[in-house]
């Protein structure tokens, strides 16, 4: 169930995303800032379920978790504090895109 559940997340990144870029395009921080916190949330649970770790949002232990982006605190930090920013969306982006890389990674080691 867990690796459905990880696939289902960055799907529904997928999503989250294209409609953060249309967001920013037109320049709506307001509405931007709102769906950045629903993907900084995804991200949070997506971290989790890689770890194997319950995706609650109180377990945020980051420096524990062996499968993390690099520098992953510094740029969660510099998200929160500018969501509404295109530079917060494109290193969102980016967190994802190497979650989903070393989630990859994980899988099919595991195979073996």
């Amino acid at each position: 169930m867990r690796k459905n559940d990880i696939q289902n997340g960055f799907l529904e990144w997928k999503t989250i995303e294209g409609r953060l870029g249309e967001l920013i395009r037109i320049r709506e921080k307001q509405e931007t800032a709102l769906l950045m916190d629903k993907g900084l949330s995804l991200f949070y649970k997506q971290l989790l379920l890689v770890n194997n770790m319950e995706p609650n949002l109180e377990n945020k232990a980051l420096k524990e978790l062996k499968i993390k982006p690099i520098n992953v605190e510094e740029r969660l930090s510099f998200i929160q504090g500018r969501q509404g920013s295109f530079h917060s969306f494109k290193q969102l982006v980016e967190l994802f895109k190497e979650l989903e890389k070393q989630y990859a990674k994980k899988a099919s080691l595991e195979k073996f």
